[in-house]
């Protein structure tokens, strides 16, 4: 049935850009070869939309089922009848059979879900075991823990499912650009004007096939913007580089800075001078202009660093809160902050360990908490550690009702901040949208001037 649309379709751009036969064949190939990579692309859309949904059941099975049975290997099987016939469901099997069967290990437990962890590299996925580990080895009331993780685990769902929604509506609208295009460019070649017929020209001929391949590629990219890896689409950059990019912005030196951006800007001033005595004006102007930007550029770069400085930290605090929420449900506000930093994004690293240092000097003083991150000055965040402090000097009266509040806003910022990245992420494919529109309008530029002077050509004859 691929076979017969292509060859329909083919046909139908031979009708509508004038294709010889030549060209036709050389569309026909090229369309036949490309529809094998179109066809690989979406089977592994399929595969990671499959894989995000998989953990999706997983994680909500898992969590429900270990807090009606509060026993790990009871909770896996009951995931395991749950699942359909699969890759998720051999995994899970795997790891049961490494539950039953050792006996020569002091966590079991733990390396068996790990062999989960390490097929399915999803944050949500560790926090769900490490949960469940914890609760089996030491006890205790598990309910707001799991209705923490739930919580989250749902939000998580929300987001990644409308970013794929979003994706696939931005795909199909590259592909209705294309469409457009090459109907636009098909057009002008039966505009009824003296009878003329430009499509016989060869270079007509070479842009119209160029033109459908160009727009193919187009959307064979556009389709990698789907095969992505859903359940690591929203995890931050752990690299070194990522790591000091706060200590960077900390260590800022305007007047420093200052001096580095006049020594930039002495060549263009002098170049602009030189241009004003040659009575180069309009060339002058630009080099004043370039002038201006290195004398300014230490500040531009500053903000921009502060930009995206801040979109980082708005995502990374709310997961590391959301940890540290977690924590507090068996520990004290300070112990759970130290025990935090084992899984911590690495951007907010040294801040939350200066954070323990001014903790373990003032551990009742609200200072402490005041001053994390006060360098980036974000109201959200000021509030946050605020609520922990109270949190931090609760009475047992309404301390629950602030770890509730807590919770709710961490997860209300969560939302917000990842929300932007993944609309972030989808960027590009708002320019393949464009492209389409910069093809088509060079086909047409090169179609008018042969026309044109093909038009010339008839009136001097």
């Amino acid at each position: 049935m691929t076979y017969i649309l292509i060859l329909f379709l083919t046909y139908v751009l031979h009708l509508l850009l004038k294709l010889n036969w030549v060209c036709t064949a050389v569309v026909l190939v090229f369309l036949l070869v490309m529809q094998h990579f179109h066809r690989i692309k979406s089977q592994r859309f399929q595969e990671a939309r499959k894989r995000f949904l998989d953990v999706s059941l997983y994680i909500d099975t898992l969590l429900y089922s270990f807090l009606k049975e509060q026993k790990i290997i009871r909770a896996f099987e009951d995931v395991k009848s749950t699942l359909a016939d699969g890759h998720m469901k051999e995994t899970v099997s795997r790891a049961i059979d490494h539950m039953m069967l050792t006996f020569d290990e002091t966590e079991v437990f733990v390396d068996a879900m790990r062999i989960i962890e390490d097929e399915y590299k999803c944050n949500r996925i560790v926090n769900a075991h490490e949960f469940m580990a914890h609760a089996e080895y030491y006890g205790g009331d598990i309910k707001e823990s799991a209705s923490i993780l739930l919580k989250d685990k749902s939000a998580w769902e929300r987001r990644i499912l409308r970013n794929i929604e979003d994706r696939q509506r931005m795909f199909h609208q590259i592909i209705l650009s294309v469409v457009t295009s090459v109907i636009i460019s098909g057009i002008i070649l039966y505009l009824p004007v003296l009878s003329m017929d430009i499509s016989s020209n060869i270079i007509v001929q070479i842009l119209s096939a160029a033109l459908i391949v160009l727009d193919d590629l187009i959307i064979l990219w556009g389709q990698k913007f789907l095969e992505v890896d859903y359940l690591g689409i929203d995890l931050l950059p752990e690299d070194d580089k990522h790591a000091k990019k706060l200590e960077e912005y900390k260590a800022y030196n305007p007047a420093k800075e200052l001096r580095t951006s006049i020594l930039m800007a002495v060549i263009p001033a002098l170049a602009s001078a030189f241009l004003l005595y040659t009575d180069r004006q309009w060339p002058a102007v630009a080099a004043m202009g370039a002038a201006l930007i290195c004398l300014n550029q230490h500040r531009i770069g500053h903000r921009l660093m502060k930009k995206n400085l801040i979109a980082d930290v708005k995502s990374a605090f709310p997961k590391w809160l959301m940890d540290l929420a977690l924590l507090i449900q068996s520990e004290n506000v300070q112990v759970a902050i130290q025990k935090s930093r084992e899984h911590i994004p690495v951007i907010l690293k040294e801040e939350v360990n200066t954070l323990v240092e001014r903790l373990d000097v003032e551990p009742e003083s609200s200072d402490p908490y005041h001053r994390f991150l006060d360098c980036l000055n974000l109201p959200e965040i000021n509030a946050a550690m605020g609520m922990l402090y109270a949190v931090s000097i609760g009475n047992s009266g309404n301390c629950g009702s602030q770890i509730d509040e807590l919770i709710t806003k961490n997860l209300e910022m969560l939302d917000v901040a990842d929300t932007a990245r993944l609309k972030d992420k989808t960027a590009g494919m708002y320019l393949l949208f464009l492209a389409p529109v910069i093809t088509a309008s060079f086909k047409m530029i090169v179609d008018m001037a042969i026309f044109l002077i093909s038009f010339l050509s008839y009136k001097v004859v």
